[in-house]
């Protein structure tokens, strides 16, 4: 019989079997979807070419992310570690205060890159100030008790105390105990956290007095071995070591000697390093060691002061244990005596003995201490205008009368401003938190960072071309702002240059490059050929030459391989020259050229500068600009050569002029004009007889150019410089020979791709099912054609297509009908109910798609809302 067939009946429940967290499928590999290349070995070089490309720019891309954000994280980790030093302070009042120290952190508005932030946040809190850190989403946390549920769990996963199977329900997330994850849970945890040390401590207390005794005696008798294997046994195992507790504590007195019997004057036999054989350094050194790792027990600053002298100072004497646990302040000894028994015993011992004072200020001081002493709880809340008001301010009350018991630290991420806080808080809520504000860096520093070293950088061999790198900067400007979105466009234009340009092979490193040329094959070189931009260069050639790159193969190799160092060498010049346009132009009245480097790239990258009518502005103003403002110009742009030359002789030329230049601006007050002597010109005498005549005159008056000064000429030879140079130099990449290689720029590709058009692909998903689907039923020779094979809902769209403003229901049933079932009688009044059915299923989709809606005009009908699609 089967488990579920029973006489009565019932409801039988099986539970699905608990299966290995880690049993994962076999994950994906982006080569087996691979399609750049004709044959396997193109495909797994372009892939090759991809991945090197996308891991350099990954790298830039994180080591810019950690120095954009990193003086602001640098002072919210200072922020934690300084509120836990507060309420270390403060706890020690009567009237402690429960004010949350918070942390208002202004990221802005860029919602897709505040994940990567937070991360690297966290990261560094970690790492630096506490382990226990909890983040909070609004998306999370709808109710009070979501919101503590996602704290508590977060801050107790992982640790011990916690059941295994709650541990693999809280990894899980919605099937977790909530009974168990609440506020009075966290308290105990946290204190049994922060007695564990103590608790370590308190089992090395309880050890025989007999092993004490041992461990407490002279030096020299501690260098015997047996002695020092048995202490050793007391550390590593302190079961073995209590024999009779009652036998010991008998009699304390002949166990312990009074540190005021012994004499100051009485010396034990000195011991050094020299007299010690083999066998007894080797006991002197796990003798060491044992006390190292005894010292390192006693980490409570409440135990220092007791176990100090047992174990800093083996051999002085210790009193009994009765007097120390009653009284522990009378256990220690008067500075003169412990001053004159420090002395002694320094003689006497290799043993630096240390008063307790000094001991304990080095403890506290330590970071390990003070980390572990001070583990603050900091909760992060990534979105707190999306928080409900109700949920955050009953949370920050719950904390806050917990605070006294458990260190919260919060860290609001705000996209505003910080008035949103308090404008969604009650005044209770915000009497609670004590907050300080953080600014980061806007998301446009980073673009900056990212365009600098990616782009314009001559490290990678994969480029932008102007048309793609204007869309991607719309996009970041007028949609998101987000700098990851940004970076991921860019991987979504690499993936499609090495995939559908198949000239892309040659798209590596000048090393990688001059072997594959070595081993290309005619087809190859074919595809080279073919490139518009190598037609182009053949035929600027001579004959000759024409004739060797045509016909000779090992020529060709050489001239492409000589064309992309060229254009590897160029753009690093165009991207430089880019930077001193910025410099030069950026400060000048309405910016013509913008004042961002992005501006004027996007621009020099789609077409000639100086043809441009942003370059004629710039130009008439620089003609009129007056030497204190050119000068501190000129000195931008030779700084930014100077920095960017590297050796390159064109760069260092170019230079080499400015400074010339500018040694002629700065020298003109040392040069003295010739002043020439007036000449006596007869007086101007205008004879007008009317008023055509006058404005003849004076145009005439005015077309005599006055003689320019020596400012004037200088300023003139500057920007006949400026405008040769960048001239020959801010040309677009177009027409550089092999820009297909290194260049991607197809915008419309992209469009599709990042730009959604939802309407006409839903437009396209209703007339042309078959263009989605790729299904053998229902493949249509016309958009416009309707077949029976087509699916409910593309019917109706169809056919409400031929209809106008209102359609009849009826009329619009009846033709469903006919196409869906010819077969059928439509024109009774009887139809079968399984296709009204399906019609009125097909009629909801539309109206719910946004085709068409009630009316109540005619009850019958419905009105169409969209026109002129198909």
């Amino acid at each position: 019989m089967d488990s579920t067939v029973s006489v009565s009946k019932g409801v039988f429940a099986f539970k699905k079997s608990k299966s290995r967290k880690n049993a994962k499928g076999p994950l994906a590999n982006t080569f087996d979807y691979w399609n750049g290349g004709e044959d396997n070995e193109e495909r797994a070089q372009t892939y090759k070419n991809y991945t090197k490309c996308w891991s350099m720019v990954t790298e830039i891309t994180d080591d810019l992310r950690k120095q954009t954000h990193a003086k602001v994280f640098r002072d919210l980790v200072e922020f934690v570690k300084r509120s836990s030093v507060e309420r270390d302070l403060t706890s020690r009042e009567t009237n402690y205060r429960k004010h949350v120290p918070t942390a208002c952190l202004l990221t802005g508005v860029n919602m897709a890159d505040h994940e990567d932030i937070f991360g690297s946040l966290v990261h560094l809190v970690v790492g630096n100030v506490t382990p226990h850190v909890a983040r909070l989403q609004s998306h999370n946390c709808p109710t009070v008790r979501g919101a503590v549920f996602k704290l508590v769990s977060q801050f107790m996963k992982g640790i011990d105390h916690i059941d295994p199977e709650l541990l693999d329900e809280l990894e899980v997330g919605p099937t977790v105990k909530r009974a168990q994850c609440t506020m009075p849970v966290l308290t105990s945890w946290y204190q049994e956290l922060a007695t564990e040390e103590e608790e370590d401590i308190s089992l090395a207390k309880n050890t025989s007095e007999r092993t004490k005794r041992k461990l407490e005696s002279p030096m020299s008798s501690l260098l015997s071995p047996k002695k020092i294997k048995r202490s050793d046994d007391y550390i590593d195992s302190p079961e073995k070591a209590i024999r009779s507790p009652k036998k010991s504590l008998k009699s304390p007195r002949k166990i312990y000697e009074s540190p005021k019997k012994l004499p100051l004057h009485q010396k034990s036999p000195k011991v050094t390093f020299q007299e010690l054989t083999t066998e007894e350094e080797e006991d002197f050194s796990s003798f060491k060691s044992m006390s190292e790792r005894t010292r390192r027990k006693l980490d409570s600053p409440k135990k220092i002061r007791k176990s100090e002298d047992y174990i800093a100072s083996p051999q002085k004497a210790i009193k009994s244990p009765k007097k120390c646990l009653k009284s522990p302040k009378k256990s220690y000894e008067s500075p003169r005596k412990s001053l004159s028994h420090e002395k002694s015993s320094s003689a006497t011992s290799p043993f630096k003995s240390r008063t307790s004072p000094p001991l304990a200020d080095n403890l506290e001081g330590s970071s390990e201490f003070k980390k572990k002493r001070n583990q603050s709880l900091v909760v992060i809340f990534e979105d707190v205008e999306s928080f409900s008001s109700y949920v955050l301010q009953d949370l920050i009350l719950i904390c806050s009368e917990h605070r006294d018991k458990l260190p919260f630290v919060f860290v609001f991420g705000v996209s505003t401003t910080s008035a949103a806080v308090h404008s969604s808080l009650s005044q209770d809520a915000s009497a609670c938190i004590a907050m300080e504000t953080f600014q980061a860096q806007p998301s446009t520093y980073y673009l900056n960072d990212v365009i600098n070293e990616v782009l314009m950088s001559s490290r990678g061999p994969f480029h932008l071309g102007g048309r793609t790198f204007k869309l991607l900067l719309d996009i970041f400007l007028y949609h998101d702002l987000s700098v990851k979105n940004f970076i991921r466009a860019i991987q979504v234009c690499m993936i499609e240059h090495f995939t559908s340009n198949p000239c892309s092979f040659l798209c590596c490193s000048p090393y990688a490059r001059k072997k594959l040329l070595k081993s290309a094959t005619p087809a190859q070189l074919d595809i080279i050929s073919k490139l518009p931009s190598f037609k182009a260069f053949v035929e600027s050639c001579s004959s000759d030459d024409q004739e060797k790159l045509l016909n000779n193969k090992n020529e060709m190799k050489e001239a492409v391989l000589n064309l992309l160092l060229d254009l590897e060498l160029w753009y690093k010049r165009f991207c430089t020259f880019v930077k001193v346009v910025n410099a030069i132009t950026c400060t000048l009245p309405q910016s013509p050229l913008g004042r961002q480097v992005r501006e004027v790239l996007a621009l020099c990258l789609s077409r000639s500068l100086v043809e441009t009518e942003e370059y004629e502005e710039v130009y008439k103003m620089l003609s009129l600009i007056s030497r204190e403002e050119l000068s501190p110009l000129l000195g931008k742009a030779m700084k930014i050569l100077q920095d960017e030359s590297n050796g390159d002789a064109d760069l260092e030329e170019f230079h080499g002029k400015l400074a010339v230049v500018s040694d002629r601006l700065s020298n003109l007050d040392q040069v003295q004009e010739k002043v020439e002597e007036p000449v006596n010109k007869s007086p101007v005498v205008i004879k007008a007889t009317d008023r055509f005549q006058l404005k003849e005159k004076l145009k005439e008056l005015a077309m005599q150019k006055k003689k320019p000064n020596a400012y004037e000429t200088v300023r003139k030879e500057l920007l006949q410089l400026l405008d040769e140079t960048f001239k020959k130099y801010l040309q677009p990449p177009a027409k550089q020979p092999l820009h297909e290689v290194q260049f991607f720029d197809s915008s419309s590709v992209m469009k599709r791709h990042l730009i959604g058009m939802p309407r006409a692909a839903l437009t396209t998903a209703l007339a042309n099912p078959h263009h989605y689907l790729q299904c053998s039923c229902c493949p249509l020779d016309d958009p416009v054609d309707i077949v029976t094979t087509l699916p409910d809902l593309s019917v109706a769209y169809k056919l409400h297509l031929e209809c106008g403003r209102l359609i009849n229901l009826y009329d619009w049933l009846q033709a469903f009908v006919s196409v869906v079932d010819p077969e059928a009688d439509a024109s009774g009044r009887k139809i079968d109910k399984k296709l009204q059915a399906r019609f009125v299923q097909a009629l909801l989709e539309l109206q719910f798609l946004g085709f068409v809606k009630q009316t109540k005009r005619k009850t019958d009908h419905v009105a169409r809302l969209t026109w002129g699609g198909c």
